[in-house]
């Protein structure tokens, strides 16, 4: 395997990628952050990361921006339905086009051949809801359900074909990553669903342990979901960019933590002893989600074991409310 010393990080201004570049940059990789945001307001800056912005995947012309002398790419940029209408387009163009015209720049103008993509659950979500979790190399499909994940699926699948048709014309190997929610901080905590803005649950549960409110614990407090920190998604990258391994690999967290789990890491981090908030028990109110990935495989061939239980990343969750250490470049929870 070519030794990779360079790498070009695709979607850094958003929080996947930027978490992925300062990292990298920290266990000593070269790193060229490319975002779409005409600026990063210097912040790259400060951590001696060069910064590209204005860049558009689905623009061939935007390609001549990016330097050439690359080892890898790490590829977490386009369009996601948590902050997008309900428009199919910009997923086709950013994901899809976005793919080809990647790959095309790398056969032609470099010398690359590692590319880490990463996927959503959502291709696999015909098998959740039991206690069994999903093996990675599950058929791939889309929901079913009409939501705005449904075209998001169908294009990410779409760029994980295309990557794969790459390394058989070109040689272009690639690892992709399949999760669910990526828990970190960022000082905006509103997605959208189907086009509507909402607070993020769990952020708004954060916000209720903070004033010391009561937290209801909706529908069957037991069902299990997978709580993955980001520090623990760029851990994964690093791994993928050190072992060279090739395929689609599901990254869980630490462990299957129940709904009552998750809120009771929230209360004992974020709540203050002296007014600490209750659980409220809500039967009746709808069930979490339980959707559960086997990472066996991102264990056994990628090497990758996460290191931060949810309690941990509560912690770091909370220093980085105090901190903002990212303010340069995402603002103040007071912005949003």
């Amino acid at each position: 395997m070519k030794k990779i010393n360079k790498i070009l990080v695709l979607g850094a201004t958003g929080q996947l990628g930027a978490y992925a570049a300062l990292h990298l940059k920290d266990i000593g990789y070269d790193i060229v952050a490319v975002g779409h945001r005409t600026t990063d307001n210097g912040f790259f800056n400060t951590k001696s990361i060069d910064y590209i912005g204005g860049f558009s995947l689905e623009n061939p012309s935007d390609y001549i921006k990016l330097p050439t002398d690359i080892d890898a790419v790490v590829h977490m940029a386009g369009t996601m339905p948590a902050h997008a209408d309900a428009n199919p387009m910009p997923y086709i163009q950013s994901i899809i086009v976005g793919m080809v015209n990647l790959c095309e720049w790398l056969k032609n103008k470099t010398k690359c051949k590692r590319v880490i993509f990463n996927t959503t659950p959502s291709d696999v979500c015909a098998f959740f809801g039991s206690a069994m979790p999903v093996p990675d190399d599950s058929p791939r499909s889309f929901p079913k359900d009409g939501g705005d994940h449904a075209i998001y699926a169908i294009a990410k699948n779409a760029a994980v074909d295309i990557l794969e048709s790459y390394k058989y014309s070109d040689g272009i190997s690639s690892c992709v990553f399949r999760h669910l929610t990526v828990y970190g901080y960022h000082p905006n905590p509103y997605y959208y669903l189907n086009g509507f803005k909402k607070k993020l649950p769990w952020r708004q549960i954060i916000d209720n342990a903070i004033e010391g409110k009561e937290i209801e614990v909706w529908g069957n407090p037991s069902r299990l979901k997978e709580l993955l920190y980001i520090a623990d998604f760029s851990y994964a990258i690093e791994m993928a960019l050190k072992t060279g391994v090739e395929g689609i690999f599901n990254l869980s967290g630490y462990q299957p933590y129940s709904l009552e789990d998750q809120i009771d890491g929230i209360i004992e981090v974020f709540s203050n002893t002296a007014n600490k908030s209750i659980k409220k028990y809500c039967p009746e109110k709808s069930n979490t989600p339980q959707n559960l990935l086997d990472s066996r495989k991102a264990r056994d061939i990628l090497g990758w074991t996460p290191k931060y239980s949810w309690v941990d990343a509560c912690k770091e969750i909370k220093r980085e409310m105090m901190e903002e250490p990212l303010k340069l470049l995402w603002g103040q929870s007071s912005d949003y």
